[in-house]
């Protein structure tokens, strides 16, 4: 892990060239860990989209206006992107930490939420409720997500945290992100999260839960969403046709439409 402290010290600079700059404007939720940043849009019910493990709020700009005219969206920045706190030790990045920065967003919230949640973030969702099993939440929405990631899921290719660094700073440039998590970060958080094993705790899921897989992910097998929903009481399951690991890309307004749909259903 000592590699990905160093990748910290030689990142900053490299991303603000990559992209435009960062929005200074956003709220910030301060936390003694640090800043946790967010946007929102709208009123209403309250609505969390959770990023995965490159992206940032910015991850939900295609989903985010298709919501917001019935209600209120929230958007945060977990660690190591935007205008969050940024630490430059691996072990910041650990799961646990992540499922403390969306602990803060819901205090702030002060409302019984939904959380939707997408890759990483389905990860980070299921922290917290092995932390919490039964915290104030109306239901979720995980979207390309796995219990256990394990070798089976193929985020990256690199096996170092050098090398997925540089996989995550190559993957920037091509896309073209707008906006995109810290190399070091990335790195940091891929080591913590293919190590997670949530199988045995999903039965204390007691909430309204909604699955949503493509059946091309070719990053997350469908076979992971399928154990999602045959282990969380009585959640529901969608399986897209036509659709790799990231729905919003593919089709916002369905996704949304999903989302309103089961929101509406509580």
């Amino acid at each position: 892990m000592q590699q990905v402290n160093d990748l910290a010290q030689q990142e900053h600079g490299l991303l603000f060239q990559l992209h435009r700059p960062r929005d200074k404007s956003m709220p910030i939720i301060e936390t003694i860990n640090g800043a946790v940043s967010y946007s929102e849009q709208g009123a209403g019910a309250p609505i969390v989209l959770l990023h995965g493990i490159q992206g940032t709020a910015r991850t939900w700009d295609t989903v985010a206006p298709l919501l917001s005219p019935r209600y209120r969206v929230v958007m945060p920045n977990l660690r190591g992107r935007s205008e969050s706190v940024t630490p430059a030790d691996a072990d910041a990045y650990r799961l646990s930490e992540f499922a403390s920065d969306l602990s803060a967003v819901l205090e702030m919230i002060n409302r019984t939420a939904v959380i939707v949640a997408w890759s990483m973030g389905v990860s980070v969702t299921l922290e917290l409720l092995r932390r919490h099993p039964h915290p104030e939440l109306r239901g979720l929405v995980l979207v390309s997500g796995s219990p256990c990631v394990g070798d089976e899921a193929r985020w990256f290719n690199g096996t170092t945290a050098e090398e997925v660094a540089d996989e995550a700073r190559e993957r920037g440039k091509r896309l073209s992100l707008i906006e995109a998590a810290e190399p070091h970060a990335v790195a940091a958080s891929w080591q913590h999260v293919k190590q997670a094993d949530f199988r045995e705790s999903l039965s204390r899921i007691l909430m309204p839960a909604l699955i949503i897989h493509g059946a091309d992910d070719d990053q997350c097998p469908i076979s992971h969403g399928r154990q999602l929903s045959q282990r969380i009481p009585g959640a529901q399951r969608e399986e897209w046709l036509d659709t790799g690991h990231n729905p919003m890309a593919k089709d916002p307004v369905r996704l949304a439409r999903a989302i309103e749909y089961f929101v509406d259903s509580l």
